[in-house]
């Protein structure tokens, strides 16, 4: 028997990307995914901060680069905000939001993700994984 629900839950588990187990994120660290945003080639920030997980596209609102794109860090040396390597703006892990006088009112591109049974999975309609 086909119930509203189950066909949702069913599209939803498709949608599901498996970044990491929950245990191999710890409070500010991140994962780098390899993804397809929009059917194009891009890769997203997995992070934990202050024991919430949040993901963006890794792309710096200043210009189109990674924010990892210089060093292999995207957090600040203090560990308390994310920075883009190549130009030092910084932003709010828990909203994306900069903080930087250049970049103000912008914000990183989030994306959905949820820890489910000790898994931390992208759950964004917009993301599918690289083939």
């Amino acid at each position: 028997m086909n119930t509203a629900s189950t066909l949702n839950r069913s599209a939803r588990d498709r949608r599901k990307l498996l970044v990491c187990d929950s245990a191999e994120l710890a409070d500010r660290q991140h994962h780098i995914i390899p993804l397809l945003f929009k059917k194009h080639p891009q890769t997203a920030i997995v992070l934990r901060y202050e024991d919430q997980v949040y993901a963006y596209l890794n792309q710096c609102v200043h210009m189109v680069r990674r924010l990892d794109c210089v060093h292999d860090a995207v957090f600040d040396e203090q560990q308390g905000h994310l920075r883009c390597s190549m130009h030092g703006i910084t932003f709010d892990p828990a909203s994306g939001e900069s903080l930087s006088v250049l970049c103000s009112g912008e914000r990183l591109e989030p994306l959905r993700c949820q820890e489910i049974d000790g898994q931390v999975y992208l759950i964004d309609k917009r993301v599918t994984a690289l083939m």
